[in-house]
């Protein structure tokens, strides 16, 4: 088979500290895996755009590119601009790397080492909470929090569900082609709405351990709020008491900064 193309999005959002680092673990070996790297800035109010162009340019590949959102439309939103962007560059994958450098970018590779081997999975995503997983500066609490609310989903849905949702995963176009993740919030949730409609579509996932690392980042992630959140979406899901906001691809526009 010809390798799959792939386009990497990185979300960023006031990260003018972490997202040279982001985007400096993109060496050589790993750009020819992938055919572009689109970093979107959700509106920044710091020096986030400016820090990215001037790290392309010091990589000085011609896949780098910065890009902005004409709007605030919040992490779930942004994954909205990558999957459409993707699909009208003709990728066959969406890979999202956070830009606050929390995940390790070389990591990628052990993603598209999955999607290469086995190309009828759907998702394969990065996981903070597997025996393989190395974590920097989370607590005790946050990581057996995590773990029993991924329990409690995979005794709901009766598939396995290590993560409900980090900052490196990689997507399948062609599994997202309904569009229906438009209808999904735009919040730091949305990737939860994802993971619950790849369960109702019943659509092929592989977890693969990465490192997950807290130390100059700022976290917009409330825990409580979205643990919370996440056990109201897990049974609103279970009795079918989910129901989709009403967006078109329209409002989710995006283009290279300036």
């Amino acid at each position: 088979m010809s390798r799959p193309k792939i386009l990497v999005a990185i979300p960023a959002y006031n990260c003018e500290k972490q997202i040279g680092r982001v985007l400096t673990g993109f060496d050589d070996a790993l750009l020819a895996r992938v055919d572009k790297v689109l970093v979107i800035d959700n509106i920044s109010s710091d020096s986030t755009v400016a820090a990215a162009q001037r790290a392309a340019r010091q990589i000085g590949s011609d896949k780098i590119e910065v890009w902005q959102n004409k709007g605030n439309y919040n992490l779930g939103g942004t994954h909205k601009v990558a999957f459409l962007t993707g699909e009208k560059m003709g990728m066959d994958y969406v890979a999202i790397l956070h830009g606050d450098d929390q995940a390790k970018t070389k990591e990628l590779s052990r993603l598209i080492d999955v999607a290469e081997k086995h190309p009828s999975i759907g998702a394969i995503l990065g996981c903070r909470f597997m025996k393989e997983s190395k974590l920097t500066g989370y607590s005790w609490q946050r990581v057996w929090g995590n773990r029993a609310i991924n329990l409690a989903y995979s005794i709901i849905v009766a598939r396995p569900s290590k993560d409900l949702g980090s900052g490196l995963n990689l997507f399948r176009l062609s599994d997202l082609a309904d569009h229906r993740y438009l209808g999904f919030g735009d919040t730091i949730t949305f990737n939860i709405d994802l993971l619950l409609d790849y369960f109702q579509k019943k659509t092929s996932l592989k977890f693969v351990p990465i490192s997950w690392r807290e130390v100059d980042q700022i976290s917009n992630a409330r825990n409580f709020k979205v643990g919370s959140t996440a056990i109201k979406k897990l049974f609103n899901w279970r009795f079918n008491y989910v129901k989709f906001a009403h967006h078109t691809a329209d409002e989710y526009r995006s283009g290279p900064a300036k």
